[in-house]
């Protein structure tokens, strides 16, 4: 009787999640990672790696596909990829597949959480109730604020997650819609009246400046001080996507001279944000922990995903529509 393919995956995605169970028991050998989410054994890992077929969640380099010469499929665990690479895996016959669509929701929800915040100055206010500055009726409680109906909001990438958040901005709050993309969105302008425009226009126009397009050589550093320069003073900016995509720097510049009204993040360049990061006590922020797809319901379904592209593959199939655009339609023979 051949042995099964054996496939790492982190303990807690295997012990949490009964359908993962169901449908990697069937078809492969499962050994948990040395290596989990917060740190582990490196040497222990590296072991792992050298006789595994099948990964869930984790950087690739080429020197990590050096040491996996079995290695057939990763699991990456989110919808951005950026931190692998995929030239070194598609020379290596490697699949590197994602979990797009099943974070959607939660990560739309977020965003609005994140304007929402921001512009009605909730963290302030939160402090002003602990303080006890609302019982004592003192000065310095959170200024007037602004409605979102009828305010503009202008989403940097309409994919999937930004029609999302476009849906609940302008079904749930009657904003107005415009975004920037390479490509037509015709389904968000015939459902949701949104507008195509340049990115120069997205800047200057919106009352909340949302981004949502994907990390790459394109996106990188795509707005930087001069983008940042040309928005209202009154307009805020809000990124749940990848931090690289906003030069923090110039960001917390602005934020620091008034130049915009405020801005809510869950991505940043360097991650966790560093103690002397300037961006952390630029005025008007929100900062959350890259926290956006973290409900119970996101990653139960980005674990099933994971697992249903590691079993396709482990059948000699290509994987489902969850593989990177780099390889798509690629047959791997290894």
């Amino acid at each position: 009787m051949l042995a099964k393919p054996k496939v790492i995956i982190p303990k807690q995605l295997y012990d949490q999640y009964e359908k993962v169970r169901k449908l990697l028991a069937p078809v492969a050998d499962v050994e948990f990672s040395a290596m989990g989410f917060g740190g582990g054994d490196m040497a222990k890992y590296k072991k792992q790696l050298a006789t595994a077929e099948g990964l869930f969640g984790a950087r690739i380099t080429e020197e990590v596909l050096q040491g996996a010469p079995k290695l057939k499929v990763v699991a990456n665990y989110g919808v951005g990829y950026d931190s692998n690479d995929v030239g070194a895996m598609t020379r290596h016959q490697v699949y590197l597949t994602n979990t797009p669509g099943v974070l959607s929701d939660a990560v739309a929800d977020l965003t609005v959480a994140l304007m929402l915040a921001v512009n009605r100055k909730i963290i302030p206010a939160d402090a002003y109730v602990r303080s006890g500055g609302w019982a004592k009726r003192a000065p310095g409680g959170p200024a007037y604020t602004s409605d979102m109906k009828g305010k503009t909001v202008g989403i940097v990438g309409l994919g999937r997650i930004g029609y999302e958040t476009a849906k609940r901005c302008v079904k749930g709050f009657d904003m107005n819609l415009i975004y920037y993309d390479i490509f037509q969105n015709k389904k968000a302008e015939a459902e949701l009246g949104a507008k195509q425009k340049t990115l120069e226009e997205v800047m200057r126009e919106s009352d909340y400046v949302v981004v949502h397009t994907d990390l790459n050589s394109q996106t990188r550093g795509l707005i930087g001080e001069k983008q940042l320069r040309m928005m209202k003073k009154t307009a805020y900016i809000v990124n749940s996507a990848r931090g690289p995509i906003i030069d923090q720097a110039a960001l917390a510049k602005v934020l620091n001279e008034g130049v915009i009204a405020g801005a809510g993040l869950d991505v940043f360049e360097v991650e966790p944000c560093p103690a002397d990061d300037p961006i952390l006590k630029a005025p008007n922020t929100v900062l959350a922990p890259h926290m956006a797809s973290a409900t119970e319901e996101a990653r139960e379904g980005m674990a099933v995903c994971n697992a249903e592209n590691v079993v396709a593959v482990l059948k000699g199939q290509i994987p489902p529509p969850q593989v990177v655009p780099e390889q798509r339609g690629m047959i791997f023979k290894k």
